[in-house]
């Protein structure tokens, strides 16, 4: 509970802080998005996929803390149940259940989460110059990264996102969990990462051949909606 709901959003803001200038709005946006995500879901996959491949080294030690995060928290006996994940909706609804001990501690244990996991991401990110969100190569299509998630133009998310799998001639199947975009394509070798990328989505995963699923975060429902109306 206190890595998801507030380690993460201090890793975010880190994120955020240390972006390029020319960037920033599209780092609040993507960031922002996945901190609120873990805070209020405990849904991590939007922020861990934005900077795992990016940064790898940042998410050994986004692991270490997290890890000793969960040493501290056991120690000090906070006690919660969770049904679907660690955020502030299971929090509310377990925190009353009788296995439940010492919830209060969430609130010193946050504050401090959230202090270590600002500090130390800020310094590895600065000291190694990691590529985080808004730290990419200057390389990227600024016209096509206007169009990001961040801005909430679902339409202009999922066109991007079906070019990048190769037109809706290549989709035969669509469909979205609570995060991920799910496709089924016929040619793989027509998926271009950094064209969905480019989106403002947090990651792509090949689980197989014909696969693809994009991390869109919270939002997935309104860019799927928008990708099947494109490929009517």
């Amino acid at each position: 509970f206190p890595c998801m709901m507030f380690g993460i959003p201090g890793a975010a803001l880190a994120m955020v802080h240390t972006a390029k200038s020319n960037k920033k709005k599209v780092a609040i946006g993507l960031l922002s998005s996945a901190a609120i995500a873990a805070f209020v879901c405990g849904v991590t996959e939007p922020f861990e996929f934005g900077f795992m491949f990016l940064a790898p080294v940042l998410y050994l030690i986004y692991a270490l803390l997290y890890a000793i995060f969960t040493v501290i928290t056991v120690v000090v006996g906070f006690r919660a149940g969770f049904s679907f994940s660690a955020g502030l909706t299971d929090l509310v609804f377990s925190a009353s259940l009788p296995a439940a001990q010492n919830t209060w501690m969430i609130i010193p244990l946050g504050i401090a989460a959230f202090i270590v996991f600002y500090v130390v991401f800020r310094f590895a990110i600065v000291k190694f110059d990691l590529k985080t969100p808004g730290r990419e190569d200057d390389d990227d299509t600024d016209a096509e990264m206007k169009a990001v998630l961040a801005n909430d133009n679902f339409t202009d998310v999922a066109r991007i996102i079906l070019e990048g799998v190769g037109g809706k001639e290549n989709v035969t199947s669509i469909d979205n969990c609570i995060t991920r975009l799910r496709l089924e394509i016929k040619d793989y070798t027509k998926v271009d990462e950094k064209k969905i990328k480019s989106a403002g989505v947090a990651g792509v995963i090949r689980p197989g051949k014909n696969s693809v699923q994009v991390i869109v975060g919270t939002k997935v429902q309104f860019v799927a909606d928008e990708f099947k109306k494109l490929c009517k």
